[in-house]
């Protein structure tokens, strides 16, 4: 499997995690199954090769369909991904907090799930995947898909609430409460949660879950040797308990597991 980044639009610098190409072209029929773990992101994939042979699982439920482009989420769930040998996609992975302004419905109504862009996009999807299936180099795709996704940014609707509270929670390194982000902002913890709904796909309370997760995945990366009961204090968990009962919920792994599996994808 062969990935490679692109320079993304200062425009949309704000907004846009990564781009980069997933490329394929082996002999064997199938590439050894990876499971990627969930971050809040949300991501759009466009399919340059045109082969319809990709096989996803989200655990253990084919999702893939014939859609040469789709956005997917892993808002809540790890995803087991099993594809065939010849693949060739570009991947744009939005901020968690940023993909609202991409796409004119409620992100909840994607999360854990795969939403065609014909969708979403209507005809601007299908103008941009034949443009994007035409083009010869992977370059000029990325900046042909970035080119429609400016078009499609609408940055009036940008929430600060919204992005208030994210900063807010991912500077946090002790146990959150949404009471505390909801009383700093002026809302009801309904009313913040329904932004949360809208905006990223998870409510207030799933947010901080799943952050303090991906917190504790990064040291867990970083900091190998460290004590488990460490990394938990130090990710924000109240007890190792409920940071090993979240391995097992987010990754299906223990700790331990997860620090000695080969074939994890962890942003």
């Amino acid at each position: 499997m062969k990935l490679e980044l692109y320079p993304i639009f200062p425009e949309l610098q704000p907004y846009i995690k990564a781009i980069c190409s997933i490329e394929s072209d082996i002999a064997t029929p199938f590439i050894s199954p990876f499971r990627v773990l969930p971050d809040a992101c949300v991501e759009l994939f466009i399919n340059f090769n045109n082969s319809q042979d990709t096989l996803a699982t989200i655990t253990g439920r084919r999702i893939f369909d014939n859609s040469q482009s789709f956005v997917i989420s892993r808002m809540s769930d790890f995803m087991d991904v099993q594809m065939k040998s010849k693949t060739g996609f570009i991947s744009v992975c939005f901020y968690p907090d940023t993909a609202y302004l991409f796409f004119q419905l409620p992100m909840n109504q994607v999360a854990d799930s795969l939403t065609n862009l014909q969708y979403l996009w209507q005809s601007e999807a299908i103008q941009m995947e034949e443009e994007v299936g035409n083009a010869d180099r992977n370059e000029q795709r990325a900046v042909i898909i970035q080119q429609y996704l400016l078009r499609q940014l609408i940055r009036q609707r940008f929430d600060k609430t919204i992005a208030y509270c994210v900063q807010e929670i991912n500077k946090a390194n002790t146990p959150f409460s949404v009471t505390e982000l909801a009383n700093k902002v002026g809302l009801s913890q309904r009313q913040l949660s329904r932004k949360f709904n809208y905006c990223i796909g998870l409510s207030t309370k799933e947010f901080i879950h799943i952050n303090r997760f991906i917190a504790s995945l990064v040291y867990l990366k970083k900091y190998p040797a460290m004590s488990l009961t460490d990394i938990a204090y130090e990710s924000g968990y109240y007890d190792q308990a409920h940071f090993i009962h979240d391995y097992k919920s987010f990754a299906g792994l223990t700790p331990g597991a997860v620090l000695n599996a080969g074939n994890l994808v962890i942003c």
